[in-house]
């Protein structure tokens, strides 16, 4: 969508599907807790329909889809959340480019955040098992805000605890709830889809869509940041 004249001075990242391999975790858990209970949601999990959004929206949209009561729905979540935790510190992997673009705005000198739609102990399981609790400035949980995505607000706390104007914002997301959010907020944003949603045409709300972080410094990636060149070492 061209080129911004003003640089960006914060980078917000979102986390699972972004910088983390988490949604086979999230489907395998959430599918095997919901059959515990004789529901089977594999074939509404599989569709990525809940791609972006927080872990209250996808539970109030699978329990509704599963006839699960609402007696029934905080254990449950409790039990997934638990086994998510648990998985990802044995099996997650961070995806290609993760700390390629960490390390790229470090280089930069850009505050760099999370705003997740992952709650609190998942966010934190993430963050110990690849030792990134000190890279970010601000890490932010839609579970902690009235509204999850695509409502832009997890995205604004993330620029105000970093004290910077949405404008200078530039949010990575994977998800198309996550690229309208950041737009809704008044953010530059970027697009790295998933192989199961590659060349869905939503993504054209975003400044740009890349096959990977590793593709951060390609020419068309610094023109949406306002930048003309890859600084020198």
């Amino acid at each position: 969508m061209g080129a911004h004249a003003d640089p960006v001075r914060s980078v917000i990242f979102d986390m699972d599907g972004l910088l983390v391999d988490t949604a086979p975790i999230w489907r395998r858990v959430g599918d095997e807790m919901f059959a515990s209970l004789g529901a089977d949601i594999s074939e509404i999990s599989a569709s990525g329909v809940v791609l972006g959004l927080s872990v209250g929206d996808a539970m109030d949209l699978f329990c509704s889809y599963a006839g699960v009561s609402a007696a029934d729905r905080a254990a449950l979540e409790q039990r997934i959340v638990e086994g998510v935790v648990d998985a990802i510190g044995k099996h997650a992997k961070l995806m290609p480019g993760a700390r390629f673009a960490l390390d790229f705005c470090d280089r930069l000198g850009l505050a760099v955040a999370i705003a997740t739609g992952s709650t609190p102990p998942v966010v934190d399981a993430v963050l110990a098992r690849f030792g990134l609790g000190g890279r970010f400035a601000a890490v932010c949980s839609a579970c902690e805000e009235p509204f999850g995505k695509p409502h832009p607000s997890v995205f604004l706390t993330a620029a105000a605890k970093l004290g910077e104007r949405p404008s200078a914002c530039l949010v990575l997301e994977d998800a198309v709830d996550g690229c309208i959010a950041g737009k809704a907020a008044s953010m530059r944003v970027i697009a790295v889809p998933g192989a199961s949603v590659e060349g869905d045409p939503r993504y054209a709300i975003a400044d740009l869509v890349l096959p990977s972080l590793e593709h951060l410094t390609d020419d068309a990636a610094l023109a949406v940041m306002g930048l003309d060149a890859v600084p020198a070492d």
